[in-house]
Parts: C-alpha cells; structure tokens; sequence
C-alpha cells in the first residue's frame, strides 16, 4: 500500500484525494468547507452505514461543489467496515471521519497505520480508555509524519486568536478564572421517532446524541468546544473535577440515555478555577461563549465577536474580511499547507485533552464524586464503546443515577 507520506512531495501537481467515512449532517457541511479551502482536493470514495444518508449528503456536496467530486458507484462502500475499504485505497490521501464519535478511536487508528492523514469530528473518544487510544494513535501520526487535523474550528476563528493572544500579554493580568458555557434550545437535536423497521442499533445510531456510547453525552459532544478554550487560555488542563447534572426534559426513554444539562467546577494549578455549563432544554436563554476573569480586567470571546476590558481601556474585536470566512476554511488550508510541505500538523493530543476535560465532567455530574484528571487519564477502566457490527438488537443502558454509578 502507498504511503501518503511518499505523495506528499506530488501534491503541488495532482488533486488531493479524500474518503469520506460518516456522510450526515455535520461531515457534509465540513467536506464542503475543505474542498473550498482547495481547489485542488477531490472526494473521491464514501462510506456509511444508510443509503439514504449517502443520497443526501453526497447529493447536498455535488450541488455546492460538484466539479470536485469523483465517486462512482463502485467507490460507495456500505457497513460497519466499509471505512476499511476506503483505507485500503492506494488513491486515497486523506480520510474524513464524521461518524459518531464512540466509533472515532478504532476509526482513527486504522486510519494512521494506514498511512493515511486524517480529519477528526470532535470530541475524540467517548470513554477514558478511547482517549488513552486517540494518544497512542497520535503519536504513532507524529512517528509517520500524518497530519491529524480535528473539528476545533475555533482554534483558527481571528476573534479567538486576537482575544487569547491579548490574554496571553497580560492585558487582564493573571487569570484566575475561566469559563465554559453551552447553553441552548436543542432538545430535539437529531432525535426523531422510531420507526418500526428499525433495529435498535439502527435507532440508536440514527439518533447519536441521544446515547451516551455513541455520543459521550451533550457535554463531551458539545461543551467540548468551550471547554477546549479554557484549556487554551490557560496551556494546561484541570488537576479535578466536581459535576451535577441530569434529565429533566429528557425524561422518557425515547431520549435514549444522555442528561440535558451539566454544571462543571474544575480547578487548575496554579489555583486557577474553571466553570462549565451546558444545557439543551427549550425555552432557556441562550449563551454560547468562554469567559476570562484575570486580577486586572476581564474577556469574553464567542463565535459573534469577543471583548477585552482592563481597568479604563476597552478592545473590542472587529470583523473583517477574514473573520467572515470563519475557523473551518482557515483550518483546512493549514492542515493541506502541512501535506504540501511534508510538515504534519498533529492536533490528536488537543483533541484528546479536550475529549477528556469533558468526559471527566461527565463522570463527576454521573457519579456524584469529585474526580482527578490524573486517575481518569491513567487509572480509569471505563470503556461505555460498543462492539457492533451489525443493526441489530443492542438493550439500551439505562441512564445514571449520582450515588449509585460509581466511578470505573
């Protein structure tokens, strides 16, 4: 099998070829972003699991950037290991992995022995030994020079890098505390009623957020986000973590396992004190953005904008022509720069410490006990994955009750 590491050195003269595993929604709206970050990238093979989502989502692609796609018919590959067939393409360069994210540490590592580079959705794992496995994959990446780029879009928005960077200065003083918050109306997020032909894995997989081993719950799913800010402003992740949480409209079976809000307090060397919040309840206000309190002023940043007040002085971010464009598109030019020039750009171990900032929540908010990031990273067993292949019968777990889950 071709290396991609072996191609890199060609890429200036032929198109980037991608596979693209997990065709709904999100991965949909993420491989039209790539193809226009370049023109010289084709979708070349997918795989997924429905022929109904692949008619969509490709339909959706050939609409906005048909002169870039090239899949026939013979390179749509269906199942649980249609991925596999994907990675065994010696024409492919680069894998896109969209599915639900329990699937995401098996994905990638096949991915990487591969000789592939690979796009990650976040979050990256659903469980403490998924992360372990993201690490270990990662630096496995970094061995063979592939580049791992993940679904951290804020990392490359211009109000985050402004605002962060003038943090960094000093401008607010030091930190000490820092602030996560998710906070919407989306109840109904890709939940819809079970039809009767549907096997339970089927359902399960069709409604992903609503299961915690396919989703990790909304706060490792979602919250992941901001919670990858806070890290960010502070260069470390938290030393503990307490959590509360639970279902109060998601309160039948039909909403699968998952809680629908999370209330996180984290502490950091340092003495430095983080906060996460994450709700998906209809009628709630809104708030979708991570604050930063330091001993001379404050900031907030979000996807609309961001501010920096110290004492008198005030800086308040201004769009332009760039921020307009967003985080994705930025993102993918980097991660094609770094195929281009043979200079990976590994974010495995980012997404992995993010990953973990929120499943450590989960647990805490689960469990009713104040949890370490050293255990959960290094001592933990918990490992919520499943092992299917194929859609049928898989008894739900039922969700779980502070007090009487106990940290694994």
């Amino acid at each position: 099998m071709g290396s991609a590491i072996s191609k890199a050195s060609h890429h200036s003269e032929k198109r980037f070829r991608i596979g693209w595993v997990g065709t709904g929604s999100r991965g949909n709206y993420d491989i039209r972003k790539c193809l226009e970050a370049e023109p010289k990238a084709e979708l070349y093979a997918v795989a997924d699991l429905f022929e109904d989502k692949v008619e969509k989502g490709l339909g959706r692609v050939r609409e906005e950037r048909g002169e870039q796609i090239n899949v026939t018919p013979d390179r749509i590959f269906y199942g649980f290991d249609g991925y596999r067939k994907i990675l065994e393409m010696d024409e492919i360069d680069i894998v896109f992995f969209t599915t639900p994210p329990g699937f995401r540490p098996q994905h990638f590592k096949k991915c990487i022995e591969a000789g592939k580079h690979a796009y990650l959705e976040k979050p990256g794992a659903v469980d403490p030994v998924g992360v372990r496995s993201l690490l270990e994959t990662a630096e496995l990446a970094e061995k063979k020079n592939l580049s791992v780029v993940v679904g951290m879009q804020q990392r490359f928005m211009p109000q985050y890098i402004e605002i962060i960077k003038r943090v960094h200065n000093g401008d607010i003083g030091d930190v000490t505390h820092v602030g996560a918050y998710w906070l919407g109306t989306m109840k109904n997020w890709h939940w819809k009623p079970r039809k009767p032909e549907w096997s339970d894995v089927e359902y399960q997989i069709r409604t992903w957020p609503h299961w915690n081993w396919l989703s990790g719950d909304c706060c490792v799913e979602q919250l992941v986000h901001n919670l990858d800010i806070s890290n960010w402003v502070l260069g470390k992740v938290p030393t503990t973590c307490r959590g509360v949480g639970g279902r109060i409209v998601r309160n039948g079976p039909e909403y699968g396992n998952i809680y629908d809000h999370f209330s996180f307090d984290y502490d950091y060397e340092g003495g430095v004190k983080g906060l996460g919040m994450n709700a998906q309840i209809e009628g709630i206000t809104n708030k979708v953005m991570n604050t930063i309190t330091g001993t001379k002023g404050e900031a907030w940043v979000s996807r609309r904008g961001g501010e920096v007040v110290s004492g008198s002085s005030k800086y308040k971010f201004q769009s332009n022509g760039n921020a307009d464009r967003g985080g994705d598109v930025p993102m993918y030019e980097t991660m094609f720069e770094g195929i281009r020039k043979g200079e990976s750009v590994n974010q495995g171990k980012l997404l992995a410490e993010a990953t973990l900032t929120g499943i450590i929540g989960r647990m805490a908010a689960y469990t009713g006990r104040s949890l370490s990031w050293k255990w959960a990273l290094n001592g933990s067993k918990l490992d919520i994955s499943k092992t299917v292949t194929e859609l049928g019968p898989l008894p739900a777990d039922p969700p779980a009750i502070p007090g009487v889950t106990l940290p694994v």
